[in-house]
């Protein structure tokens, strides 16, 4: 599974003092927020190649194959009766399903865009892909930024989507939410407020609140500036 580095992280790096990073594309996916915010910082993200060659220890005597694959494989067998037990075709449906996974992971967070000349931007909703969100303390907020600074645009745009979570969130920034799918509930010292399909929250700069839900959510941000996870 790829990892998201986000502006969050190169502002660690820079506090620390790191004035570089190596990351791997092939197992990264650098957000444009954190290229912005690491040249602001003057951090220097350091594309390297990962060999394909698989490692030694990481391979199976049995057909060559990952212990981590025999490993699910047999996993798989151990629930399933032994009427049930066709190797070959176990095998292929387990490997088809994990190059699915593997290939859901590789595209990362995406969107399909139309831009005009003029720089016109249509983004095509049904089509967002979230990446994840590192700022929620490990919980699986998806987030996917849409417009952004690379679209010379002064403020940002994007989907967030989790199901059953909430988590703190201090803004340095505006916000604009308009809820699409479910309920978006903003808890502001003792009294939650919620919004529904249709429903949309202005969150002013300096506001410390705890996003939530009770069940599957998914709404539209926009933020001004255009970098706020940098602010």
């Amino acid at each position: 599974m790829k990892s998201l580095f986000t502006a969050e992280k190169i502002k660690e790096l820079h506090k620390s003092g790191q004035t570089s990073v190596e990351v791997s594309p092939k197992s990264t996916i650098i957000t444009p927020e954190a290229r912005d915010v690491a040249k602001k910082l003057g951090v220097k993200i350091i594309d390297v190649a990962v060999s394909s060659e698989p490692h030694k220890d990481g391979a199976s005597r049995t057909g060559g194959q990952p212990d981590s694959l025999q490993a699910i494989k047999k996993a798989v067998r151990a629930k399933l009766p032994a009427s049930h037990q066709n190797s070959g075709l176990l095998d292929q449906l387990i490997e088809k399903a994990l190059k699915e996974l593997q290939h859901q992971d590789a595209a990362g967070p995406s969107c399909e865009r139309e831009k005009a000349p003029n720089g016109v931007v249509l983004v095509r909703g049904n089509s967002v892909k979230p990446g994840k969100f590192d700022g929620a303390g490990g919980k699986p907020i998806g987030l996917t930024d849409v417009i952004g600074p690379d679209d010379k645009s002064s403020i940002a745009a994007g989907y967030m989507q989790w199901d059953n979570c909430s988590f703190p969130w201090t803004l340095n920034y505006d916000e604009i939410d308009v809820v699409l799918e479910g309920e978006l509930h903003i808890t502001c010292g003792d009294k939650t407020h919620i919004g529904k399909p249709g429903d949309v929250f202005f969150i002013p700069k300096g506001a410390s609140i705890e996003f939530g839900s009770p069940g599957k959510v998914r709404f539209v941000y926009v933020t001004y500036p255009a970098d706020w996870s940098a602010q």
